[in-house]
């Protein structure tokens, strides 16, 4: 697998090819997200890439969609606090129709003032089933409790500032953020898709300045949402990290978060659900930018084995990784690396992942190499530094219980 890179106008094309395959997979890499925004239009990010899908300058919404999907191709978006991406899918015989229809919805999109209204109004029943869901809603307070603005804001937005959002508001955050657009394109590559797609660039990209925000941690006291129709306890445990995705340490990271968490197989999931049965569900949740990141461990459990779950966790921290758990992280990891070359999905989602984390795509081989590297010692070292660090809790939890929970969680 060879990522090749072609910079352009005020961006780059990443492209992949991939010669036994008829089909295009296209994103839009989009410098912009909800830390771009200022604290009054909270959610606006979000909006636009609502709203792009409602029609442009040249195609209406039932045509943006309908001429993808007619050929059995696709069009999707998401946006996350720094990005937000929008993908293409079709067989390669449409190829330029998706190269078209993708440029038309970044770049020209119309915004009339009915589609943002509907869409504003969707997007706030969205929110309502954000409050629903206690994982996502526990996510969202760490970071409002623990980390300063722009970055402890949902992506999503809150209802109060997604309904005062207006058109002015939305074509002026278009035009200020929309620039500095990266392509990836994965698949059937042949000269007339690198023709069309760096015309696009090169038609449409203009260069905006930078977002100057990085994340900012602040110390707070244990943070506690109460619910009246919630009987299980979710809370998220962590800790702040001094380094990120560019820290020679990052490798080691990885493979120490998959031993921890990834699969049935890991630590957190045989010692705290299959052997004790202590909650329903427990993952890691970390996120890691740059230079800084967040190392936590989200669980869901019963308010009579609260006090259990947090004893055991504290005990799997003061211990050692065994030689067999590091076996485990290190072979799983590159194997799941490995794996990623069997699909065009598995290839378009690590390089859009790469660009959206570190800023540039990571050749697979180098990754790989890095990994491989990592030797037991640094694993040990850095788990043991990671388990001294001060920890902080956020919860939601059933009326009634915050005190309880709050006792346990601080002692």
């Amino acid at each position: 697998m060879k990522i090749e890179t072609l910079p352009v106008r005020n961006g780059h094309f990443h492209f992949v090819p991939v010669p036994s395959v008829k089909t295009l997979s296209l994103a839009f890499v989009v410098p912009a997200g909800s830390a771009s925004e200022s604290p009054n239009e909270a959610g606006v990010a979000h909006l636009i890439e609502h709203v792009a899908f409602k029609g442009t300058e040249k195609f209406d919404e039932f045509t943006l969609k309908f001429s993808l999907e007619v050929v059995g191709g696709g069009l999707n978006a998401f946006t996350t606090k720094d990005f937000t991406v929008y993908l293409a899918k079709v067989p390669y015989s449409h190829h330029e129709r998706a190269i078209e229809v993708l440029s038309e919805i970044v770049f020209r999109p119309l915004f009339d003032e009915r589609s943002i209204e509907l869409e504003k109004s969707v997007i706030v029943e969205e929110i309502k089933t954000y409050d629903e869901d206690y994982e996502s809603r526990v996510q969202d307070l760490f970071a409002e409790t623990y980390l300063e603005e722009p970055y402890s804001r949902p992506v999503i937005g809150y209802k109060e500032t997604v309904e005062k959002l207006t058109r002015h508001r939305v074509l002026n955050f278009h035009s200020t953020h929309y620039g500095n657009v990266e392509i990836v394109a994965v698949g059937k590559i042949t000269k007339n898709v690198l023709e069309k797609l760096t015309q696009i660039l090169e038609r449409h990209n203009k260069e905006v300045d930078p977002l100057d925000v990085s994340p900012r941690f602040k110390p707070e006291g244990i943070s506690c949402e109460a619910k009246n129709d919630l009987t299980q306890i979710h809370m998220i445990g962590g800790t702040f990290l001094d380094f990120g995705v560019t820290s020679e340490r990052y490798p080691a990271f990885m493979v120490l978060s998959t031993l921890l968490g990834s699969g049935m197989s890991s630590v957190l999931f045989t010692r705290i659900r299959e052997q004790l049965g202590l909650v329903y569900d427990v993952e890691l949740v970390n996120q890691l930018w740059n230079d800084r990141g967040i190392f936590g461990v989200y669980a869901c459990a019963s308010p009579d084995k609260l006090e259990r779950y947090v004893e055991e966790l504290r005990k799997i921290m003061k211990e050692d990784i065994s030689k067999d758990q590091f076996d485990y992280g290190k072979q799983r990891l590159i194997g799941k690396l490995q794996m990623i070359t069997e699909s065009v999905s598995g290839i378009f989602g690590y390089v859009i992942e790469s660009i959206i984390s570190r800023g540039r795509p990571v050749p697979l081989d180098e990754m790989l190499k890095r990994v491989d590297a990592v030797t037991l010692r640094q694993v040990r070292s850095l788990w043991r530094e990671i388990s001294e660090r001060a920890w902080h809790w956020s919860c939601v939890v059933p009326v009634g219980s915050e005190d309880q929970v709050v006792k346990v969680l601080g002692s």
